[in-house]
């Protein structure tokens, strides 16, 4: 309930400076410049983006859930995510998954956090070209960019050391948390992750999954962000679609309310200002991207949970929609 209160406050202020800041009328400028013909293949992009989304979902699990159940998933948590406050959509294709593998929970757990690593890695390293090749690596441009990259380097390192020396650190963490009395709670919370990481980092089971990355961002999203350019009138190149998607993750890694509205407006208008362009155009453009995922994926979502409740033989573990 705190991180939802913290979450709805972010963004309220958000919403409060965009609205403050930002003319409604900016949306006369798509009057008449809408070209409906894209929003259906903007349907199919967003489709699209999640194969390798899905595919990469799938290696992570170690193929222990079909190829379709990781794509209807995935997109059930990603279009819940936009409706359901604390990331509720994860939580609930978490629970999906953990009906048709079988694997435990705290397992399904690890290979989530896994996947928002290599997220991370892969839009901080898009961003950082996207900003070399624009000619926007200026010292102040590249200051985000190197602090994502330092936490990234962090975990790559912490990740590694699991991997290599698993039995000493877990005997560290023992000896920690039994000083402070709390033996049990690393024990029932925290050492079966450990584990769980230590067992996947090995070459045979990442390198599919790492290999994914790319395509999911730099040929998937990055195809549905130039298309709703191209649904309101607006061109963009493909540098300007992967630094959208990189200031746009970066703005909703903040928390916030469902799907990040108004860090993720105001994050794709700072975009727009480091282009030089009128940040008019981004206050819209940013709203029609979120608007329009909002409705694609939201609607998606709801009708493959409900056909995936309903042709599903085993259906006790699923939650009620």
């Amino acid at each position: 309930m705190k991180k939802w209160i913290l979450g709805a406050t972010v963004s309220g202020i958000a919403i409060f400076f965009l609205l403050k800041n930002f003319d409604l009328k900016e949306f006369e400028r798509i009057k008449g410049n809408i070209r409906w013909e894209y929003f259906v293949l903007l349907i199919f992009t967003n489709l699209w983006a999640f194969i390798p989304f899905s595919l990469r979902w799938y290696f992570l699990l170690d193929k222990k859930i079909s190829l379709w159940a990781s794509f209807v998933s995935s997109i059930t948590g990603v279009g819940l995510n936009m409706v359901l406050p604390a990331r509720g959509g994860d939580v609930v294709r978490l629970i999906i998954n953990k009906n048709d593998s079988g694997l435990p929970l705290p397992n399904l757990v690890s290979k989530l956090f896994l996947e928002k690593v290599m997220d991370l890695g892969t839009v901080v390293v898009l961003g950082a070209v996207a900003l070399i090749f624009l000619g926007l690596g200026e010292a102040k441009n590249l200051s985000l960019i190197l602090v994502s990259g330092t936490v990234i380097v962090a975990m790559i390192v912490a990740l590694v050391s699991l991997r290599l020396f698993l039995e000493p650190i877990r005997n560290l963490f023992k000896k920690l948390f039994s000083i402070i009395n709390k033996q049990s709670l690393y024990e029932t919370k925290l050492d079966h992750h450990l584990v769980e990481f230590s067992d996947f980092l090995r070459g045979d089971k990442l390198i599919k999954p790492l290999l994914l990355c790319l395509p999911t961002w730099a040929f998937g999203y990055a195809i549905s962000y130039w298309v709703t350019g191209k649904l309101i009138g607006m061109d963009f190149t493909a540098m300007e679609c992967l630094l959208f998607i990189f200031v746009g993750a970066m703005g909703v890694a903040i928390p916030s309310a469902p799907s990040g509205i108004g860090v993720f407006h105001a994050s794709v208008i700072s975009g727009f200002i480091l282009l030089g362009r009128d940040p008019g155009e981004g206050f819209v453009y940013a709203t029609v991207v979120h608007l329009a995922q909002f409705v694609i994926l939201t609607t998606l979502a709801l009708i493959l949970y409900f056909v995936w409740t309903v042709t599903s033989k085993d259906k006790k573990n699923y939650p009620k929609a």
